[in-house]
C-alpha cells in the first residue's frame, strides 16, 4: 500500500462517475445515523459493500440500491463488531467498578490502610491498560473480520479468512492507514459538529466521505494483499515439486 491508495480512497467520493444522488442518501444517512441505531446499520451494510468493491478499478461510489441486502450486510457486522468490543466492555466495566469501590475507600475509610489503597490503584492502572490492549485487539480483528464478511456469504467461512488476514504482518499497515482516515475524521466532525445551524449537516458529510475513504482504502489494501498471496503461491508450489 502506497500514498496513491490513500489519495484515490479520499478521492472516491468526489470520483467524476460518483452519482450526485448516491452521495447525498450517504450523507443523509449518516444525518439519521445520530438519532437513530437503524440508519447506522444501514451505513455498516454500506461499508461491507464498499470494501467488497474494493480495487483500483473502482471509479465510483457503489449505489444504495439492493437495500434488503445492504440491511442483511449491515446485520451481519455489527453483530460481529459488536462481539469482539465484548472483552474490552468487559474489562472497562469491571475497572470502573474496582475504581468507585477505590474511590468510596479514600472517601469514607476513617482509617484508610495506604496499602489497601495502593493496591487499589494498581489494579485500576492494569485494568485501564488491559482494557485499552483489548479495545486495540478487537478493532484490528474488526478491520480483518469486515473483510472476510464482504468477501463470504456466511459467518462460518469469515472466520478462517478473518484469522488468515489478522496473522499477515502486511495487513497492519493497512489497518493502521484506515485508522488514520477514521481519527482524522472524526476530528473534523467534531470541530464541524461544534458549529451553530449547519453543524451537523456539514458533520454528517465529513462522516460520510470519512466512511467512504477508510471504507475503501481497506478494500483496496485487502485486495492487494490477496493478489499478492495469490501470485506468490506459484512460486512456492514449484519450489516444493523441485525440493521433493
Amino acid at each position: 500500500m502506497d500514498f496513491s491508495d490513500l489519495e484515490s480512497a479520499l478521492a472516491l467520493p468526489l470520483a467524476e462517475d460518483t452519482s450526485l444522488d448516491t452521495a447525498a442518501v450517504g450523507v443523509l444517512a449518516t444525518l439519521a445515523s445520530f438519532v437513530t441505531p437503524l440508519a447506522g446499520i444501514v451505513l455498516v451494510g454500506y461499508v461491507v459493500r464498499l470494501v467488497r468493491a474494493g480495487g483500483r478499478t473502482t471509479t465510483a461510489l457503489p449505489a444504495f440500491d439492493e437495500f434488503g441486502g445492504v440491511v442483511v450486510d449491515g446485520v451481519r457486522l455489527s453483530g460481529v463488531l459488536v462481539a469482539l468490543q465484548l472483552p474490552a466492555v468487559g474489562i472497562a466495566v469491571a475497572v470502573a467498578k474496582l475504581a468507585g469501590a477505590s474511590f468510596a475507600t479514600l472517601v469514607y475509610a476513617a482509617e484508610m490502610q495506604s496499602l489497601h489503597v495502593v493496591g487499589h490503584s494498581v489494579l485500576v492502572v492494569v485494568g485501564l491498560v488491559a482494557a485499552g490492549g483489548a479495545a486495540l485487539v478487537g478493532t484490528y480483528f474488526s478491520a480483518a473480520a469486515t473483510v472476510a464478511v464482504a468477501r463470504e456469504r456466511s459467518l462460518v467461512a469469515a472466520v478462517p479468512t478473518t484469522r488468515e488476514l489478522a496473522s499477515d504482518m502486511s495487513f497492519v499497515p493497512v489497518v493502521s492507514a484506515v485508522a488514520l482516515v477514521v481519527f482524522a475524521g472524526r476530528l473534523l466532525a467534531a470541530l464541524f459538529g461544534a458549529l451553530p445551524l449547519v453543524g451537523s449537516v456539514l458533520a454528517a458529510l465529513v462522516s460520510f466521505f470519512a466512511l467512504v475513504a477508510s471504507a475503501a482504502l481497506l478494500g483496496r489494501g485487502a485486495s492487494k494483499l490477496a493478489a499478492h498471496d495469490s501470485a506468490s503461491r506459484p512460486d512456492s508450489t514449484v519450489d516444493a515439486v523441485g525440493s521433493a
